[in-house]
């Protein structure tokens, strides 16, 4: 049965490495995660990641029900005044042109299936904004991308209703993949709107797998590692409030005094949904979106079946989790 509600997120061979998992354990997920139905794979921009990927989808022989949904990175800002045009140098049509022709050469597909752009609202302005997407309806018209997602940086969203409106007159988007997680959450209206969240970041990083704590250890060249000991502090008992929600406890929920003090003082219901924090974070957000955990371990592949496999969180267990994460800022996944 397809799996509609999780996918494979930001399949990345040297940060897989970087965190102590070995690259052929990516591999052999990225295949199981097939095997039982995930029909979404979001590939960093990485010619030797996409190509694993496409690799996996063209051995199970699943290249007309996979999404590989691709990326394209904006190019580095070149000095000069703040308030000028970027967007030509930044993500130039030609660019653009050159990263769907390097996919599709590492990947051997007919077609990307999707590309996520990474846009910026007020890019709209610009005067280059009608040639970018001219080239993408070409694209699409000349076989090479079947749809486009706008990976849409929210920096300078001031309200919900920017998002709805880039949204609705927009059209040619197909669908937005953007950070949401219980701890970075998106108003209804863009949740409840006509385009399918893609939801980046579901784990915050880890904060939301109750893997993250002081002490807790990591891989020595893990990114995570400059997280500051008070954010890591503030996590863990996070995650240990959340621990009470679940039937197994996590890693970072003893890992200090604060967290240990969440575990004694806040009661647990009697009837529990979930499993893990993990499945219970990711359920959060299957609920409104497709969530993309990065599966690079069969651990978290296990998690990321349940949750899409499990029914709705009650209204009372969401309001719950909202209530514990108020205070907790997201971390870079």
């Amino acid at each position: 049965m397809p799996v509609t509600v999780v996918g494979c997120g930001d399949v990345r061979l040297a940060t897989a490495q970087a965190r102590g998992t070995d690259p052929r354990d990516v591999v052999r997920t990225v295949h199981e995660a097939l095997e039982l139905g995930v029909r979404l794979v979001d590939v960093a921009e990485d010619a030797d990641a996409e190509r694993m990927c496409a690799d996996a989808i063209r051995s199970l022989r699943l290249r007309d029900v996979v999404v590989l949904a691709s990326r394209i990175r904006v190019v580095a800002p070149l000095p000069g005044r703040p308030d000028r045009d970027v967007l030509p140098e930044r993500l130039p049509p030609r660019y653009v042109q050159e990263r769907v022709e390097s996919t599709l050469r590492a990947t051997r597909l007919d077609f990307v299936p999707l590309v996520q752009l990474p846009l910026r609202i007020a890019w709209r302005t610009s005067t280059a904004w009608p040639e970018l997407v001219g080239t993408c309806a070409r694209l699409v018209h000349e076989g090479k991308v079947m749809s486009f997602a706008a990976a849409l940086d929210t920096t300078d969203v001031t309200t919900a209703t920017d998002v709805v409106d880039f949204i609705a007159t927009e059209p040619w988007l197909a669908a937005l993949a953007v950070t949401y997680n219980a701890c970075a959450r998106l108003d209804d209206t863009i949740l409840d709107g006509k385009l399918p969240i893609i939801a980046r970041q579901p784990l915050a990083g880890g904060a939301l797998a109750g893997i993250l704590g002081p002490g807790v250890r990591l891989a020595p060249n893990d990114d995570r590692r400059t997280i500051d000991d008070a954010t890591l502090a503030r996590i863990a008992t996070a995650a240990a409030t959340l621990s009470r929600l679940v039937k197994h406890e996590p890693p970072a929920a003893r890992s200090c005094e604060g967290a240990k003090a969440a575990l004694d003082l806040t009661p647990r219901p009697d009837h529990l949904e979930a499993n893990t924090v993990a499945e219970l974070a990711l359920r959060y957000v299957c609920d409104r979106a497709i969530a993309l955990p990065r599966l690079h371990e069969r651990q978290h592949l296990a998690e990321a079946i349940a949750a899409a496999s499990a029914p709705p969180l009650s209204r009372v267990l969401r309001d719950r989790i909202d209530e514990v994460l108020k205070n907790l800022e997201p971390n870079d996944e």
